[in-house]
Parts: structure tokens; C-alpha cells; sequence
């Protein structure tokens, strides 16, 4: 790929195949096909200090998570924080909001710091940090269309609105800041990693994302009771929730 406009194709394909089959998986896609739309929208504006280098990142970002899924979709072995994340999709108890933050801690936590250093020569990642946090501000202002969107469909992201001292989009906030500042560390790690040990290193932080990913599956805080009545509360049609969520405006 060399565009982030077929990035989006391809985003608009996994949507398709989600709804044609009725997957969770959709959620995910959904709200990072939103984000990249909007990092697009963000170089268009030049709203970074190297826009072609955004380009390039957002590119590389994206490749592995569609190539995660295409290796997974194939019975090909996948990164295990991905693949937790897919085969999450065939689990009817989970909530939307588990979903989605599978999908991010897969991503960011691994996929991004990893993408990062891949693009900057070895041992130069520095120039990159401006840019690199200036992505959260330009995802950040479509994080409450975002969340209108899943407003809609599960109540308890609306509970959690309320609760949230008047920060109303602080549920998506909270996830990808803190996700993406673990994912800067990352790539610091990765970029004065000589090339013979990148994959050890790779192997390292999908461990970790995985160990994330096991308590989102299983969070200490949500009983097995308390997650039957908040489900109660949520969409079951998978469809109709995934055409909403790509209803969200970028702005």
C-alpha cells in the first residue's frame, strides 16, 4: 500500500466482510477506520511538522494490523494480541466496549511503537515524538463522535459518561493515551534494537499486549453477573451497531 486512501479500502473491506458474517470484529474496524480518516484529514491540513512521514507511519501502522488479519483469516499464525483479539469475536458474552479495546491494545500497544521505529533510521527515533504525540490530539477530536456513536449502542458507555466528572469522551480518551504512551517507550526499545534481535524484541511487547489482553477478556472489576445485566443494555444486532458506528463523522 502507498496511500492512506487505499488503507481505507481495505478497512472498508474487513467492514463488509463483519457484517456479511455478523462480527464483532466490525467494532474495531469501525472505529479505526474513524481514526485513520482523521489522521488523513489531519496531513491533508498539514497539521504535522513532516505530513509525507506521517503518511508513511500511518501506512506502516496500518499494514499490520491488516496483515495480522489476513494471516489470521487464513489459519496463518498471527501476532498472539491479535489473535486473542479475533478470536474474541466468536465469544457472544463480551461487550462492544471489550471488543473495541482488544482491538486497540493490539494495536497500539504493540503495532504502533513497532511501526514507529520502522520508518526512522536506527537510533533515530527522537525526531519523530512531536508528531508522534501530536496523533492523539488530531484522534482525540473525534473521540466524542465516537462516542455519541456508541452511546447508541451500548448504555454503559453513557453510564460511564455520566461518571466521568463532565470529561464525556474520557472512556476512548483514557484507552489510547495511555496505550500510546507505553507505545513511544516501545519504540524507543525497538529503534536501538540491531536488526537480529527486533523479532525477540516484537515477541516481547506482543507478551505483554497479551497479558493486557487477557484481563480485558477477563477484567478483575466485572463479575460474571454484572456483565450478563450490562449486556442487557447493549445492541445484540451486530449489523445495525457497525452501520451506526460508520455513521460517525470525521470533523
Amino acid at each position: 500500500m502507498k496511500t492512506i486512501e487505499e488503507v481505507l479500502k481495505k478497512l472498508d473491506e474487513i467492514i463488509v466482510w463483519s457484517k456479511a458474517n455478523q462480527s464483532p470484529v466490525g467494532y474495531f474496524a469501525c472505529t479505526y477506520r474513524i481514526m485513520t480518516a482523521q489522521v488523513l484529514k489531519g496531513i491533508q491540513q498539514k497539521k504535522f511538522e513532516d505530513n509525507p512521514r506521517m503518511t508513511q507511519l500511518d501506512i506502516a501502522f496500518a499494514s499490520r494490523y491488516l496483515e495480522a488479519w489476513e494471516n489470521y483469516s487464513t489459519g496463518k499464525k498471527c501476532s498472539n494480541s491479535w489473535y486473542l483479539a479475533f478470536e474474541a469475536a466468536k465469544n457472544k458474552d463480551l461487550l462492544i466496549l471489550q471488543h473495541i479495546f482488544l482491538g486497540i491494545n493490539a494495536h497500539i500497544n504493540l503495532d504502533l511503537g513497532i511501526s514507529a521505529a520502522s520508518i526512522m533510521p536506527y537510533r533515530k527515533i527522537n525526531p519523530l515524538k512531536n508528531d508522534f504525540e501530536r496523533i492523539n490530539s488530531v484522534i482525540a477530536s473525534i473521540n466524542q463522535n465516537v462516542q455519541d456513536s456508541l452511546n447508541k449502542i451500548c448504555y454503559p458507555v453513557h453510564l460511564i459518561d455520566k461518571l466521568s466528572s463532565g470529561k464525556d469522551n474520557a472512556v476512548l480518551d483514557f484507552a489510547i493515551s495511555k496505550a500510546r504512551d507505553t507505545s513511544w517507550a516501545t519504540a524507543v526499545i525497538a529503534s536501538s534494537t540491531p536488526n537480529f534481535l527486533k523479532d525477540s524484541v516484537i515477541n516481547i511487547v506482543d507478551y505483554a499486549a497479551a497479558k493486557v489482553a487477557s484481563q480485558i477478556l477477563n477484567p478483575k472489576l466485572l463479575s460474571s453477573a454484572l456483565a450478563k445485566e450490562l449486556r442487557k443494555c447493549e445492541s445484540n444486532n451486530v449489523v445495525k451497531n457497525i452501520e451506526i458506528l460508520e455513521q460517525t463523522k470525521t470533523i
